[in-house]
């Protein structure tokens, strides 16, 4: 079975993945500000622990927040009205990152040869973890960080490992094909190559601090990883420019 070039032209792919971009960064901070600055029961202290399974003093002192809510972007779906928004922006962003991830995939298949066996691979990975990280974000929705929490973390271990293997995958199957591509000057391989270093970096970060119980720390290298995700998301316009100038 032959699978076609592209679902969409290059301009409609250009606009759908600002628009991705667009919206979840744009839901990630529009709720995180709704939270910081947000009144009523926002700076009480917020214990969890009791959803926690086990009665091991260490992971369930990792559920209590004595100051509200830790700047996780989780945490922007807790409260309402920005509960709202962060539902709404989220499945679209799910969404999105599927059509993306497939319509990647299909450009990617179409211009590598047959002999190019380790690109196809790394395509049909980047694929998977485009797929299952977008169906992870739609329904991370669906499992509140404070009523829900332990289905919730482990959706968003979920969406980090797979954002993180995808931002790798999706670099090594576009290296060959991406040799000539520049941008601003520099070679767009080397550009994914430092996003991928930046992303690996964030999610150690986010991983040790939180294991410490800095919350607040932690929370950066997971706002870093969203970032990575994006940025590897927006390096593929380059290679749209070319066509469409």
């Amino acid at each position: 079975m032959n699978l076609p070039n592209s679902i969409v032209s290059d301009k409609s792919l250009k606009s759908i993945l600002i628009l991705g971009v667009i919206t979840v960064i744009g839901t990630s901070l529009i709720t995180q500000i709704m939270l910081q600055t947000g009144e009523n029961v926002r700076e009480y202290s917020v214990d969890l622990s009791d959803q926690v399974p086990g009665s091991d003093n260490y992971f369930n002192s990792l559920a209590v927040y004595p100051n509200g809510l830790p700047p996780y972007i989780s945490s922007g779906g807790v409260y309402s009205p920005e509960i709202t928004i962060f539902n709404i922006g989220f499945k679209i962003a799910g969404i999105l990152f599927i059509f993306i991830g497939i319509e990647a995939f299909l450009r990617t298949a179409s211009s590598l040869n047959s002999d190019d066996k380790k690109e196809h691979n790394f395509n049909n990975f980047s694929l998977a973890c485009s797929i299952i990280s977008g169906i992870l974000v739609f329904s991370i929705t669906f499992f509140p960080f404070d009523k829900k929490l332990m289905p919730h973390v482990i959706i968003a271990m979920l969406i980090f490992i797979f954002i993180s293997i995808w931002i790798y995958s999706f670099m090594m199957a576009r290296k060959k094909l991406d040799t000539e591509i520049m941008f601003r000057g520099r070679s767009i391989n080397e550009i994914r190559h430092k996003i991928a270093l930046f992303g690996f970096f964030s999610f150690l970060f986010m991983c040790f601090f939180v294991s410490l119980n800095m919350h607040s720390i932690g929370a950066i290298g997971e706002w870093g990883l969203m970032l990575t995700s994006q940025l590897q998301t927006l390096s593929f316009i380059p290679n749209l420019n070319k066509k469409i100038n």
